[in-house]
């Protein structure tokens, strides 16, 4: 390990930086720059390790020294890059070495090991370039079978050079905008040659459109389903595979073939999450309960091919039609990963285990030159890159690159035939709280400054805390969005926050980016959040109880079986399981603290605990989701659990009396994680999220170093 040493041992200098450890402070110039402890300790250690690279496990174990998942580290690295100003692409003083860790790489003043190297470097170019050439004959002497060995052995090594070193020559240029609607735009994209297809989401229903690969206008693709969602393209370009949306994108649905003339064809009874066609178009392969299969058009001969651990979908066969790779969803904790199998279904693997981000969508360059995917750092997407050239002699590979990164995310890439473009979908997304003003009978913005998934207030009604869209952390602002202040950094999303009545924590419901859903604390001011759920299973949806002593919460179906329902003592910090709650989930406290509200897993109808008997009975008989008491106890505000739910009901508590609120009809649903979420105001109310998110498809050019 390189040694620093330096004029004064207490001063690390490079580059216009000094860090001082007796102070433990970063310096520009005399200037100090704030760099809280675990930042300073982080930046401190790679310093030391200069030009070597450091695995976020050494990290972890060396500044943390306990069990952290590798998103904190890379939030710190993003403090560090921010006090040093070194937030370009190509980063000046932390590189980031993909699937591995970090290594500084500035040059460090008094670095004698550094020095030496080029001292080294430099006395080497000069020995060569001094010595004295050797007579051409002496190379005879060694004779022609030597020197074929050499030659052959150079050849190898040659070989072995280029794989490891084999550049990523794919570069992007020029972005310009096809689609002109502001109809919101989901994945896949899909292509003919001369037009883009993907699938258009307006007013809780789905529909497939098509804009020309140059840009233009988009129009609407008549098909014989009522809510179809585009699965995949023939290779001619003539007949699409579609799934009926009957209840959601996540459950298996019917599956059907759409000629470009002609009727729909149902693929039999099958029940698909995904499909995709085979290369000679004759035959379909589609997933099942994490089951992939084929079957013919008819759907009457089926074959189960092979299985993952998760489900699988977005199929993509190579070129040559040798592989088939697909992305695989954790159900545990959504972690998505991609997979490749041969065309017979042999050997399915997971690939890039070394990139320890969420990776989905994938497909290949026409030639099967590239395969360009998904990769979610943090909370952005962006698109990256691997060359994966096959040939009879020589096989190359390469490291996976980021192609296209920035403000927005960047999903599901295409490249087309005959064509040097990249298709991209591009988002920003984007939600708007809106409160339901009865005297107009409409809802308005909240807060039209800031982009939310949802929010809370305190019960003084002075503050609320919210889920921001920009980056699925949560946030704290005073009730007019003034004094906001962000509370966490190390989750993938966060949810579901609600205020202590005492109006210090927020407890809320987290996920972290490899962990579960769990549930934690934070205080309003900020700090360090702590997990108050165990176990193995999810945990969420928490609520407090009116004295705020205890705390409720549940499993988190369909991520985990509903086992019971939790109340968390806070002063002895012991929960215990709600006498016959099996099958329950999320739970809310009454204001007075006497019954508590919950839905049944089973047929998610709101059923009502009673604390004095200590008995369950049945309050609606509707689907619900989203369930919050009015604050003085009298009802129960919801919403229908259902794809074509348009209206916020209330039921009267105890009679069951169901009364509609508010039409949703004009609030355009997100298609977001929980872009159906409502609540209620410090005047009950109802709240809803309105999708404002801005998506389009961008075409780049695509070319080749």
């Amino acid at each position: 390990m390189a040694s620093v040493e330096s004029i004064d041992e207490n001063l690390l200098r490079f580059e216009g930086f000094t860090i001082d450890l007796q102070r433990r402070g970063l310096y520009r110039g005399v200037e100090r720059i704030h760099l809280t402890p675990i930042p300073f300790n982080v930046l401190t250690f790679l310093v030391k390790k200069r030009g070597f690279v450091v695995s976020k496990q050494e990290l972890l174990d060396a500044i943390w020294g306990e069990r952290r998942d590798e998103n904190t580290v890379e939030q710190t690295i993003r403090q560090i890059r921010l006090a040093l100003s070194d937030e370009k692409e190509q980063h000046h003083f932390i590189r980031t070495i993909p699937g591995v860790g970090y290594s500084f790489v500035a040059e460090i003043e008094g670095d004698k090991v550094a020095q030496l190297e080029r001292i080294s470097a430099v006395g080497t170019r000069e020995t060569s370039a001094g010595a004295p050439r050797s007579r051409p004959r002496a190379l005879w002497v060694i004779g022609p079978m030597a020197i074929a060995s050499v030659l052959a052995v150079s050849s190898l090594l040659l070989g072995i050079l280029i794989l490891r070193r084999i550049t990523p020559g794919l570069t992007v240029a020029n972005p310009v905008r096809i689609t002109r609607s502001q109809a919101h735009i989901l994945s896949p994209l899909l292509s003919d040659g001369a037009h883009i297809f993907y699938i258009r989401y307006e007013n809780g229903k789905y529909s497939v459109a098509a804009v020309p690969a140059g840009g233009g206008e988009s129009v609407v693709v008549v098909t014989g389903i009522t809510n179809p969602e585009l699965c995949d393209l023939a290779p001619d370009g003539e007949t699409m595979l579609l799934r009926d949306l009957v209840h959601s994108r996540d459950e298996g649905e019917p599956l059907y073939v759409q000629p470009k003339t002609g009727p729909v064809q149902k693929v039999g009874d099958i029940l698909a999450y995904d499909a995709a066609w085979y290369p000679d178009a004759k035959r379909i392969i589609y997933s099942a309960d994490g089951v992939v299969y084929v079957t013919d058009i008819g759907g009457k001969s089926r074959k189960q091919l092979f299985s993952v651990p998760g489900n699988p979908f977005w199929f993509r066969w190579s070129p040559d039609g040798e592989r088939l790779r697909f992305t695989v969803i954790d159900k545990t904790n959504e972690s998505t990963s991609i997979w490749e199998v041969a065309a017979d279904g042999k050997e399915p693997h997971r690939l890039f285990p070394d990139l320890h981000y969420h990776l989905c969508c994938g497909s290949w360059t026409p030639d099967g030159e590239y395969f360009l995917f998904q990769v979610r750092v943090e909370n952005a997407f962006q698109i990256w890159a691997q060359r994966d050239r096959r040939s009879y002699l020589l096989s190359v590979r390469s490291q996976p690159f980021q192609l296209i990164s920035g403000a927005m995310n960047y999903r599901g890439p295409l490249a087309i035939k005959n064509r040097k473009k990249l298709y991209v979908r591009a988002e920003a997304p984007r939600g708007e709280i809106e409160r339901y003003d009865s005297k107009v009978d409409e809802f308005i913005p909240v807060l039209p400054s800031i982009s939310a998934r949802m929010l809370a207030y305190s019960q003084d009604t002075k503050w609320i805390a919210y889920t921001s869209l920009a980056d699925n952390q949560l946030w704290r602002c005073r009730a007019d969005g003034a004094e906001c202040l962000q509370l966490t950094q190390n989750f993938k999303n966060t949810v579901m926050p609600r205020w202590s009545p005492n109006g210090r924590t927020i407890a809320f419901m987290g996920l972290g980016f490899t962990g579960k859903w769990g549930v934690y604390s934070i205080s309003g001011n900020g700090g360090t959040g702590h997990l108050l759920s165990g176990g193995d299973e999810a945990k969420g949806y928490p609520d407090w109880s009116p004295d705020g002593q205890r705390l409720v919460f549940s499993d988190v179906p369909p991520v985990s079986e509903a086992q019971g329902i939790y109340v968390l003592d806070l002063r002895s910090n012991k929960a215990v399981m709600l006498p016959a709650s099996a099958g329950y989930s999320f739970p809310r406290w009454s204001p007075d603290g006497r019954f508590l509200v919950a839905l049944h897993s089973g047929d998610l109808h709101l059923h009502l605990f009673d604390f004095s008997t200590g008995k369950w009975r049945p309050l609606s008989a509707a689907p619900a989701a989203y369930p919050n008491w009015s604050h003085d106890g009298r009802y129960v505000y919801f919403r229908l659990d259902t794809s074509d739910s348009t209206a916020i009901f209330r039921v009267v508590v105890p009679t069951g009396a169901v009364e509609k609120v508010a039409s949703l009809a004009a609030v355009d649903r997100g298609p977001f994680f929980m872009g159906d979420w409502i609540g209620l105001g410090p005047d009950d109310s109802p709240l809803a999220v309105r999708n404002s998110t801005i998506e389009n498809i961008y075409a780049w050019d695509l070319s080749r170093k």
